[in-house]
């Protein structure tokens, strides 16, 4: 074996990743409301409460192999040494507490594992006969300790351990859970939306699988709490909605400012002709960021209609060219008289009325920095603008230029 065979992790990596998928999945089908999850504080996978665990899993996953699971696997009696370890605990009372053992090995005909599988060839008594065999006489070394383990306890104790254990053996590999999972995100999802909700809703779990790895007591996640994520997830994908994804009070730092293309800072001097305060001048730019940013994802999502967003800017401007026109009206009272001062409170006050509005892309996109950044990305095509004489100081400093 090469030194970069040595130190591959990729094995147990893929089994990490694939218990939390399986987690899911199991959870997924369950179909009790009040069922939760716990990961890696009892066993691998746990279902109950806080105090006792109903359901307790191990979950083994072979990436390169598919060995089969026999009654000398070391799988199988390092996780009756980990469940016996847990009986013996004199605070545990686990006499209706089930013990699942999920594998993508397949079970060897006729050993004591085939009769611990959820079908019809299932008999308990013979597997434990069998197993209690194979502990005493086997002389393998690996598994010596977890032979004096489970021969430690007393007959009952055996009696119930191995009545209570389930084996689902040739479960999909890691890379054929997505599919597995998918079909409980199909229901609620449009075809064309599939696998970005697959992957929202993954994200979702992964991060709540940190939150119960971190924490010192254990965090259990709920059924009822997946559904919740799964319906405000698979809601953001309908006909008549948007996905969110960017934070709308991220302030962009002053490098991704400066980082914005020369035309993307028209908007910018626009602001400054109506001699806006920095801080309100901070939150325009902040508002045309996420704005932007959010604009871009549903393009390369493919998430908005043809030429939605450009009719959508054109509400937006006939909109502006409304208060631009009363703004106009009341400037006209002045006369010659108007100096810029004047010129530009009013920019100041048709800034605050376009703020105001509540023109939404569809029905279900209410976030206000959506349509408030979307007027500052058409301020930057001098589509509109702020100051009564925008166009007229835009075309000197394009001249002077």
């Amino acid at each position: 074996m090469n030194a970069k065979n040595r130190h591959d992790a990729s094995g147990q990596m893929a089994g990490y990743l694939y218990q939390a998928l399986s987690a899911l999945l199991l959870l997924l089908e369950s179909t009790e409301p009040q069922t939760q999850v716990c990961i890696e504080k009892f066993d691998d996978v746990t279902f109950g409460d806080d105090a006792e665990s109903s359901t307790r899993v191990q979950i083994k996953h072979q990436l390169f192999n598919r060995d089969s699971l026999n009654d000398t696997s070391v799988d199988l009696w390092r996780t009756i040494n980990s469940w016996c370890d847990v009986i013996k605990t004199p605070t545990k009372n686990l006499t209706d507490t089930n013990f699942l053992i999920i594998t993508t090995a397949s079970v060897k005909e006729n050993s004591a594992v085939s009769y611990l599988t959820d079908s019809c060839n299932r008999d308990t008594g013979t597997a434990l006969t069998m197993l209690q065999n194979t502990a005493k006489t086997n002389a393998g070394k690996t598994n010596e300790k977890f032979y004096k383990a489970f021969l430690s306890l007393k007959h009952p104790q055996q009696k119930n351990l191995i009545k209570q254990i389930y084996v689902y053996d040739s479960a999909p590999k890691i890379d054929g859970m997505k599919e597995t999972i998918m079909k409980y995100i199909r229901c609620g999802t449009l075809p064309k939306h599939e696998d970005i909700v697959y992957d929202k809703i993954v994200g979702w779990w992964f991060n709540r699988i940190i939150e119960c790895l971190c924490s010192p007591t254990p965090v259990f996640i709920s059924l009822a709490q997946l559904r919740m994520a799964m319906f405000d997830i698979g809601s953001e994908y309908k006909t008549d909605s948007l996905p969110i994804d960017v934070d709308a009070s991220y302030n962009p730092t002053q490098d991704e400012v400066d980082n914005l293309s020369f035309e993307d800072h028209t908007f910018i001097e626009q602001l400054k002709l109506i001699a806006i305060l920095p801080e309100r001048l901070k939150r325009c730019i902040k508002d045309y960021y996420n704005a932007f940013q959010q604009r871009s994802r549903w393009v390369r999502e493919q998430l908005l209609y043809v030429d939605e967003l450009s009719k959508y800017e054109k509400r937006l401007t006939d909109e502006w060219d409304r208060l631009f026109l009363v703004m106009k009206e009341s400037l006209a009272d002045y006369g010659s008289s108007v100096d810029d001062k004047q010129k530009e409170k009013a920019g100041r006050e048709l800034l605050g009325d376009i703020e105001k509005l509540n023109i939404l892309i569809r029905e279900g996109v209410t976030q206000p920095f959506i349509m408030r950044g979307t007027f500052h990305g058409l301020a930057n095509q001098l589509d509109v603008g702020w100051h009564i004489d925008f166009r007229d100081k835009f075309r000197n400093l394009l001249k002077e230029q």
